[in-house]
């Protein structure tokens, strides 16, 4: 009887696993999908507050610190939302 139990489990878990990595894939798709768009947008901002032209090499720079510092945020702010109580 342990063995059925055990089968369920593992049945059980590899379906949770396999829509993880699903969701993860689509996450990562719609992510790189987008990338492009919250750059150029971003190093447009960017661009204007440092009043450096937005081809030169520092604002890209400027532009992925700007880009990780929002998404580091957003991560903190939805992890307070989320958190399981």
């Amino acid at each position: 009887m342990k063995v059925f139990q055990i089968k369920k489990s593992f049945k059980k878990e590899f379906r949770r696993q396999i829509r993880l990595a699903v969701i993860a894939a689509i996450g990562f798709t719609i992510a790189f999908a987008w990338k492009r768009a919250v750059f150029d947008t971003f190093q447009n901002y960017v661009s204007r507050i440092m009043d450096v032209p937005a081809g030169q090499y520092l604002t890209e720079i400027y532009t992925a610190l700007a880009i990780t510092l929002f998404g580091v945020l957003l991560i903190f702010l939805t992890s307070k939302i989320l958190k399981e109580k």
